[in-house]
This record gives C-alpha cells, sequence and structure tokens, in this order.
C-alpha cells in the first residue's frame, strides 16, 4: 500500500529516462538509412551528441516523472470524475453523468459570485503588485552589489513564512478589538470605534486586498531587478542628451523593455489570485455573506462539506480552463520579441 506510490513514481522516471531517448535514436538510424537507400547524402548525427542529448535527457527526466505522476494523471483524473456523480463515499459506486455537473455550476449564483468576489480580489490588487515590483526593482538596481543582495534577500525571506502563520499575523493586526489597525487608526483619529473588519460585509473583502498591498512579490521584484540590469546604458543616455524627462524614460525606455518580465510577473499574479484560498479558510471561512467566498474555497467546501466530489473536480477544471484562456490572452497582448 505505502510502496505503490513510490514504485509508480520511479516506474514513470525511469520510462521518461528511456523510452523517448531510445525513440529518438532509433529514429534517427532508420531515417537516415531510408534516406541512404533513396540515394540522399545523408550525414548522421554524430554518436557523442546522441549520447550527449541522452544523458541530457536522463537527468530531466524526475522532474518529467514528478509531473505525471502528481500532476498530469491526477489532472486526466480529475476531467474524468468531473463527468460521474463520484462521493467520498467508498460504498457508493460512482455513475456517469455526462456535462451535468457543468450545467450546475453555469446556474449555480454561488459559483458565480464567487467567480465575482476572485475577479474583484484580482483587480485590486495584481495592477499593485506588479507596479510596486518595478518601484522597488528601479531603487534596487541602482545601488551597489551588496545591497542589492541584501535587500532582495530582505524581500525575499517573508515569502518562505506559511500560509498559516501570515493569516495568525493578518488576524493580529485586524482584531476587531484592540487590535493593531484599529489601535494606530484610533490614535490618528481616523476612528472613534472599533471596525469589525472581517465581520463587516463592507470592509472584509477591502481589508484582505489592503492587506495584499503591504507585502511584496519577491519574486517579481528580483525577475524586475534583471531585466532592469539588462537594459543597455546607452538608451538612457541618449535620451538624457535629447532632454527626454525621467517620465519619458519609463514610458519610452523601461515599460517596453522589460514587458517580458511584466507579462511573467502579471500571468503568475493571474494564477496566484485565482489560486486564492487561505485567507477564506484561515481568516473568513469566506463570510460574512459570502463576500470573500473565492472560487478556490467554494471547490474546497463542495468536495469536504457537500460530499460532491465530481462536481469539484468540474468546478476545478473550469477554474483550470478559465486560468488558461485569461493567461493565453495575456501573453498575446503584452508579448515581444525584445527581452532584458
Amino acid at each position: 500500500m505505502y510502496i505503490q506510490p513510490f514504485a509508480l513514481l520511479f516506474a514513470s522516471v525511469l520510462a521518461w529516462a528511456i523510452i523517448p531517448p531510445t525513440i529518438f535514436y532509433a529514429w534517427n538510424r532508420i531515417s537516415c538509412r531510408m534516406q541512404q537507400k533513396m540515394g540522399k547524402k545523408v550525414r548522421p548525427t554524430p554518436e557523442f551528441v546522441l549520447r550527449k542529448w541522452f544523458f541530457g535527457y536522463f537527468f530531466v527526466a524526475a522532474a518529467f516523472g514528478w509531473s505525471t505522476v502528481f500532476l498530469f494523471v491526477p489532472l486526466i483524473k480529475s476531467i474524468m470524475y468531473s463527468l460521474t456523480d463520484k462521493t467520498l463515499s467508498p460504498t457508493v459506486p460512482a455513475q456517469f453523468v455526462g456535462a451535468e455537473n457543468y450545467i450546475k455550476i453555469m446556474t449555480d449564483p454561488m459559483w458565480w459570485k464567487g467567480v465575482a468576489v476572485t475577479v474583484i480580489y484580482i483587480l485590486g490588487t495584481l495592477p499593485y503588485s506588479v507596479f510596486l515590483c518595478l518601484f522597488l526593482a528601479g531603487l534596487i538596481v541602482n545601488l551597489p552589489p551588496f545591497w542589492q543582495t541584501f535587500f532582495k534577500t530582505a524581500l525575499y525571506l517573508p515569502g518562505v513564512t506559511g500560509v498559516a502563520v501570515g493569516a495568525a499575523i493578518t488576524r493580529w493586526v485586524y482584531y476587531p478589538g484592540d487590535g493593531f489597525a484599529n489601535l494606530i487608526l484610533r490614535k490618528m483619529g481616523f476612528i472613534h470605534s472599533n471596525i469589525a473588519w472581517f465581520g463587516d460585509k463592507h470592509f472584509a473583502l477591502p481589508t484582505l486586498i489592503v492587506g495584499t498591498w503591504l507585502g511584496v512579490n519577491a519574486i517579481g521584484v528580483i525577475i524586475y531587478c534583471a531585466a532592469l540590469g539588462g537594459i543597455p546604458k546607452d538608451y538612457y543616455e541618449a535620451a538624457d542628451i535629447d532632454g527626454a524627462t525621467p517620465t519619458q524614460k519609463f514610458l519610452k525606455i523601461t515599460w517596453p523593455l522589460v514587458k517580458p518580465s511584466t507579462v511573467y510577473v502579471t500571468i503568475t499574479g493571474l494564477i496566484g489570485g485565482f489560486q486564492i484560498f487561505a485567507p477564506a479558510l484561515l481568516i473568513t471561512g469566506g463570510g460574512p455573506e459570502g463576500t470573500t467566498n473565492f472560487v478556490n474555497y467554494i471547490i474546497y467546501r463542495t468536495f469536504y462539506y457537500d460530499n460532491e466530489f465530481g462536481r469539484a473536480c468540474a468546478m476545478s477544471v473550469v477554474l483550470m480552463l478559465v486560468i488558461i484562456i485569461i493567461s493565453m490572452i495575456n501573453y498575446k497582448v503584452m508579448a515581444t520579441d525584445v527581452e532584458y
């Protein structure tokens, strides 16, 4: 029972390490011989090149094998289960229901409310996150190497903190009694009585959005630092000679040349936004009145509380398709051939 997953993983890695290189090697030899028989002069791929390719593929086979067992196989099974009425009960056999789960999702008001809440969260956090990353990277990239490393490390360290710890800190900051946020706002004279941040439907989602603003996407900052560091200084010197203002240099030089990095940061931010889950689970419970009931939390509740495994799988498939479509549109709109 416990050996089976490890055996499956080992078999998958072994298959990826042996089968594709062997097929490529055999096809290369067979193709060369066939073309030689047809009277064409063909120079076969040198043996040392094939060996290098084989061993290179052998070392990346672990990643392919891991993805097969823990990504591709579960994905295929989720698609299959989404067409059934499967539950968590081992004694109740699953029945094929076709597109019934998808029809229920499309006609479920709670699902669409969750989609709206998730989209509002993304619109409230993603643009700010992208520009904050670029702003901080612009400050860091002009520092000496030691200080660049220091600030990159300082920004990255909070990212290794567990989501449970982050949720506990957020709950402490926005505690409805004498929490840090209420205390500061009272001292500054902005409020006269405590606010139930996560207990009021008007404050819950905006509080989560503002709380996200306080964090920094450290990976985005590091990526932008690399992009800004790769832009030739000659461009800025030429702009200075022409009398360009800092705003003009940003709009005409910096922003266009860091577009590939912006595409990556935006797409990963979109994926993270659609997968937001921890605040609903650990802080708000999806409330009040469903104002923080994100899509991922709806899937979680459908699976664990409603015992509708097939429907939860269908929701996951729909979410996956939405993320893929939006990411492709984003890439098409913002992609460029120039990279720095």
